[in-house]
């Protein structure tokens, strides 16, 4: 099961095709991702990607550190490889009960890899728990690769079910950390850059200065940019950016 990275179609889950409008976001690939807040990650992934054979990875971290870039990067890159791909919004699926959990995952296993965003918001519920360990079982009977993300380690992790809890530690681990200041403003002028914007060393510092701090407020700032730019047609400067974002 393939979920499309370029339209709007919504995606479904399972046996009962329960329906969920989540789509990749195809900005979010894994080239401008920065992998500074954890380093050792980067060759995880690629090994993970490259490699034709079961394993699987656990990445957590605080919010806005981009664990959902890096999920949907992986995603994207899986399925330009021409793998069977998936990705999955855990605080998407608390939209459905979770009696119809087992019902929503059923059948993913066929997928080559599978990227599950956020699975601490369920596996404290006990039908959501077992339908996950089931998952995780098949998954790896038909040895094909899990990708997760949450916000603690698989050893603290809110979990009902212990089985589950031990299969996660089993993963490759990497805790992601908060990009320093100059990281954050290399990311911000590349994802800029992007957009055809060109963000000099002094106007991302006066974005420092006056943006709450967090990846997700930055790139905030830069979509305002962004829209006010194309829509007036002028280009980026600091009383602009003042004029924007009402500093």
């Amino acid at each position: 099961m393939t979920l499309n990275a370029v339209t709007n179609m919504p995606q479904q889950l399972g046996s009962r095709q329960l329906t969920l409008g989540v789509t990749l976001n195809a900005q979010q690939q894994l080239s401008n991702f920065s992998f500074a807040g954890a380093p050792a990650l980067a060759d995880a992934v690629d090994q993970l990607l490259k490699i034709d054979h079961c394993d699987s990875l656990y990445v957590f971290g605080s919010q806005s550190v981009g664990k959902s870039h890096l999920l949907q990067g992986c995603a994207l890159q899986a399925q330009e490889m021409g793998q069977e791909a998936i990705y999955i919004s855990c605080s998407e699926l608390l939209k459905i009960p979770a009696d119809q959990a087992n019902d929503c995952l059923a059948g993913l296993e066929a997928n080559s890899l599978i990227c599950v965003d956020d699975l601490h918001l369920l596996i404290a519920d006990d039908q959501w728990a077992q339908a996950w360990f089931h998952l995780y079982n098949n998954l790896t009977q038909q040895g094909n690769r899990l990708v997760v993300s949450a916000t603690s380690n698989p050893r603290t992790i809110d979990c009902s079910l212990n089985d589950l809890r031990s299969r996660l530690q089993l993963a490759g681990v990497f805790h992601l950390n908060a990009l320093d200041e100059q990281a954050s403003g290399q990311l911000l002028q590349a994802k800029a850059k992007q957009k055809g914007l060109q963000l000099s060393d002094e106007q991302v510092a006066y974005i420092f200065s006056r943006s709450p701090r967090g990846l997700a407020n930055l790139l905030a700032v830069l979509d305002s940019l962004d829209a006010a730019s194309w829509h007036e047609k002028r280009r980026i400067t600091i009383p602009f950016i003042k004029q924007v974002m009402a500093w």
